[in-house]
């Protein structure tokens, strides 16, 4: 075979190879195509207060779709949002009911931490709330060499149903309440003070803030519409929580031998208990999580 044959049949491979992926793609960006067309902008909201996008509020609009874009195309983010869904999002719409706190709440911990117990930033705020040390102990949270009681989500989702109480107390506004903390409630009392508004969409904010509510907005619809925005396939099954149980000490000096002498597996036990920051608990009242097998 000569080289002017093989030259053309590599051409035309690689023309049916281009075809292939052109269709390909545009086949992903048709699905992946302006949302702004199925979006219902009447029903956008959060915790029963309408997001306007017209007159004044006209500028909502770019930081709506704003984060709704970089949430979106952020997949690997979001699969994992996905997936660890069932770990803790039913165990935090139970408590957010049982407080009488509105259920738009649950996604601030995915704003948070993206759903990471083990979650820590770099200014310090640890666990699935991203709570910093002066808080957690101000909602009784432990802090010490041995335990770190922000990475016990159960302890941390009380510590924050009662965090929510009391910023709804200051500010009679479950957006408010959302803004203030992210952004403090002190310094987002100044803010409304010194703009003499009361309405979080008409305050000035730090773009952490702003980009805050607008962020948790986007996580929302997108959960909620997930499989009207992305391919079941892509997003794949979730995690299964696991059967837990609880178990009562007093007082631990050596966890690995205390899961040899019970027959529980150490690994495990560690990874249900990220709030052991050791390998000994000291004496108080404790309650270990252990698999119930």
């Amino acid at each position: 075979m000569n080289k002017s044959r093989i030259a053309l049949i590599i051409s035309f491979l690689l023309l049916f190879v281009s075809i292939g992926v052109f269709f390909l793609v545009g086949k992903k960006i048709q699905h992946y195509g302006d949302l702004s067309k199925i979006i219902d902008y009447s029903k956008v909201n959060f915790a029963g207060e309408k997001v306007s996008f017209e007159g004044k509020y006209y500028y909502n609009l770019e930081k709506f779709e704003r984060e709704l874009s970089v949430t979106r195309f952020n997949m690997y983010q979001f699969v994992l949002y996905h997936k660890r869904e069932p770990l803790y999002i039913p165990y935090i719409e139970k408590k957010l009911k049982e407080a009488g706190i509105p259920d738009d709440f649950k996604y601030l911990a995915i704003a948070e931490s993206g759903l990471r117990n083990d979650s820590l930033s770099s200014a310090g705020a640890g666990g699935i709330w991203q709570f910093v040390p002066d808080t957690a102990k101000q909602y009784k949270l432990q802090i010490t060499d041995s335990v770190d009681e922000r990475y016990n989500f159960e302890l941390e989702t009380d510590a924050a149903i009662k965090y929510f109480q009391k910023l709804y107390d200051d500010f009679h506004d479950w957006t408010l309440v959302a803004a203030a903390y992210n952004r403090g409630e002190n310094g987002l009392r100044r803010a409304i003070d010194d703009q003499k508004v009361q309405s979080y969409y008409d305050l000035y904010l730090n773009e952490e803030t702003t980009r805050y509510l607008f962020r948790i907005i986007a996580i929302k619809y997108l959960m909620e519409n997930r499989y009207k925005v992305f391919d079941r396939d892509e997003l794949g099954d979730v995690f299964s929580e696991p059967k837990t149980r609880f178990v009562n000490v007093s007082e631990l000096t050596d966890i690995k031998a205390w899961c040899q002498q019970e027959k529980y597996d150490y690994a495990t036990v560690r990874q249900l208990n990220q709030w052991i920051l050791g390998n000994s608990l000291p004496k108080g009242d404790w309650k270990v999580k252990v698999l119930d097998l």
